[in-house]
């Protein structure tokens, strides 16, 4: 946890405010996500069509939609990775367009992901990308990083043509990529057997569950399992869409490796995680802070917690701060943070968790995620320039899902800044609008990001780099105080 408060505490310089976009035509995909100049290409020119304005027209709106990401648990409870792939509107929107839209969308995903270098902010984690097979020959596939990197394949309304398509996904191997393919039983039904020899040559099967029930997930496991050869390895399985905790626990018993599903970021029948920090004092202790109470006082009731005082003075104390003379006292620990720092610092321990689950370790992440999106907006558009009130307001937007209790409960006597209690109790004002915002680049299907985006002055592009960038401090984070 030492490193972890240093990397939390200490500011980062402002980005620089992002122009709204001035214009709307086909060349908003290099608007949405802007190579690197080291790595500037030309854009593929646009298929030749005899309904060329409609689809630019249509091309325009698919490319300024958002993009989800999605946690993926591994079977030792932690999450291996996150999956990208547009939102679930459009899926539905795209069912049956011509090729080009597929391709649009996927060259705009796959832009973003390679200006972005995803695959280094994310660590050791899996990076699963859905596209579509009509995008397996686009070249901008090659400039995303092969570590680590999954590209999973989900069958659209044209027959599957393994002639063609075999070559180029021995192209992607050869270059270092894994890749899967996305099974549903609709899916089966329409490419059957075609489908099912890619999915066996594969290094990853993402089983949409929703679509079979327990003894076809089970049969289907085993067929795509047993054909497999010595060279070819283990195929990884996948299980998406699953929403409760039966459907968790099936596909674990049945030897799946990865899980996905509303189950794991659902708010109902989760148990407060258990802390070794004294939750009551600490937000008694926010409280103080925000009164402007003496801070001799409040040292005196941080310095009668033994578990709060080592914690601080463990901190200050650490090479990560790299103070010439250690801090002996807690009333001089909090006059050399300040109270803005010593509020945050303190906040962040509501978060301290003993023998963490995956579910606390996924609200966790979650919450830190969100806090260090909200940080990255300051300044940006219409969202004031206050890093530390929408790092708290992050925090603050799940602790009822961490204490147990309601959140009005929670602040009913704490005081925090007007526009946070006005965001978190009344649901106004432009904080509300970011927070909004947050919860929705988290969802599956958020058709209210657009809507939030532009409220906010935030463009797709800064909302896909900030999420990024807050997954990667979270993970960060995580990484210091499990270690």
């Amino acid at each position: 946890m030492l490193d972890l408060f240093h990397r939390l505490l200490k500011r980062e310089p402002r980005t620089a405010v992002p122009s709204p976009e001035a214009k709307r035509q086909f060349d908003t995909l290099n608007q949405l996500a802007p190579l690197k100049p080291a790595t500037a290409g030309k854009p593929s020119a646009p298929e030749k069509s005899a309904a060329q304005p409609q689809l630019i027209k249509e091309t325009l709106s698919l490319t300024s939609s958002f993009v989800c990401r999605e946690p993926v648990l591994n079977r030792q409870e932690q999450i291996a990775g996150y999956s990208f792939e547009l939102q679930e509107g459009l899926q539905t929107r795209l069912q049956g367009r011509e090729k080009m839209l597929h391709r649009a969308y996927d060259d705009a995903l796959l832009r973003s992901l390679a200006a972005l270098n995803i695959n280094s902010l994310l660590g050791h984690r899996l990076t699963f990308i859905g596209l579509t097979p009509a995008s397996l020959s686009n070249p901008l596939i090659f400039k995303l990083p092969p570590q680590n990197t999954v590209l999973l394949f989900k069958p659209g309304s044209e027959p599957l043509n393994v002639a063609e398509l075999v070559p180029q996904l021995k192209a992607l191997r050869k270059a270092g990529f894994s890749h899967g393919w996305v099974l549903s039983k609709p899916h089966l039904k329409k490419h059957h057997p075609t489908l099912a020899q890619l999915a066996i040559q594969a290094d990853y099967i993402q089983l949409q569950t929703s679509s079979f029930n327990g003894r076809e997930i089970d049969s289907l496991r085993k067929a795509l399992t047993s054909k497999r050869t010595l060279q070819q390895g283990k195929l990884h399985l996948l299980a998406s869409e699953l929403h409760s905790f039966d459907e968790f626990n099936l596909c674990f018993n049945s030897g799946f490796d990865f899980f996905q599903g509303s189950f794991v970021t659902s708010r109902e029948s989760w148990h407060p995680p258990k802390s070794e920090i004294n939750r009551v004092l600490a937000l008694k202790l926010l409280n103080a802070l925000r009164t402007d109470e003496d801070l001799k006082t409040i040292a005196t009731q941080i310095t009668a917690d033994p578990v709060m005082t080592y914690k601080l003075l463990r901190y200050l104390n650490s090479p990560a701060i790299g103070l010439q003379t250690p801090v002996l006292t807690i009333e001089g620990a909090l006059q050399l943070l300040g109270r803005e720092r010593c509020f945050r610092w303190l906040s962040l321990l509501l978060f301290d968790i003993k023998q963490i689950g995956f579910r606390e370790r996924l609200l966790t992440e979650q919450t830190l995620t969100r806090a260090f999106f909200l940080e990255s907006l300051a300044g940006c558009g219409q969202i004031p320039n206050r890093k530390d009130e929408l790092f708290i307001l992050g925090l603050f937007s799940m602790l009822d899902v961490l204490i147990g209790h309601p959140l009005p409960e929670l602040l009913e006597h704490t005081q925090l800044p007007q526009a946070i209690r006005q965001a978190l109790l009344e649901h106004t004002g432009i904080y509300h609008v970011a927070l909004a915002l947050a919860r929705a680049s988290e969802a599956q299907q958020s058709d209210n990001t657009a809507k939030l985006a532009e409220a906010c002055g935030i463009s797709a592009l800064q909302i896909l780099e900030s999420s990024i960038g807050a997954l990667s401090k979270a993970h960060a984070t995580m990484s210091l105080s499990e270690a």
